[in-house]
């Protein structure tokens, strides 16, 4: 099963669903496909859409996906990258109207960087990135948290 998550920006991001859609149409792809659109109007024979799911829903979503298809939102790439996914990152653009800035391509790039997620850039095919995907594996997220909070606690016990 693939998930898709496109965000809930207020401005729809149907970019996407339109490439997903475009390879179910030729036969390339062919497993069930559950979209959370948040606010992004969309139909297709081949897609479960549901605009909104809540956080048990949706998690368990993201545990019995195969791929996770997802906005670059730092919070839905890090539940699928925490979960050992494979993460494909599709950065919404102010170019195309899809955020008021280009913040997720800065995100997208990092994550990338460090093996987390397999990026879908505006030129990217998808079926490319599709095919990466069978010897793509994510490296393991290594959370700071820790240890800022441990240089914290040292800095305030020394004061």
């Amino acid at each position: 099963m693939i998930l898709v998550l496109l965000g809930t920006f207020r401005i729809e991001f149907p970019r996407p669903l339109i490439e997903i859609e475009k390879l179910c149409r030729e036969g390339k792809l062919s497993e069930e496909i559950i979209v959370q659109s948040g606010h992004t109007k969309y139909e297709s024979p081949f897609f479960t859409i549901v605009p909104f799911m809540d956080v048990d829903k949706l998690n368990e979503l993201y545990d019995k996906a195969r791929i996770i298809i997802t906005h670059a939102g730092t919070g839905s790439m890090l539940n699928g990258v925490k979960r050992g996914k494979t993460v494909i990152a599709i950065p919404r653009l102010k170019k195309n109207g899809e955020h008021i800035d280009d913040h997720q391509l800065e995100i997208a790039a990092v994550f990338a960087e460090k093996k987390y997620v397999l990026p879908w850039y505006e030129d990217d095919s998808l079926n490319s990135i599709l095919q990466k995907t069978n010897d793509f594996v994510p490296e393991k997220y290594v959370s700071k948290k820790e240890v800022i909070i441990d240089y914290l606690k040292n800095y305030i016990d020394n004061i």
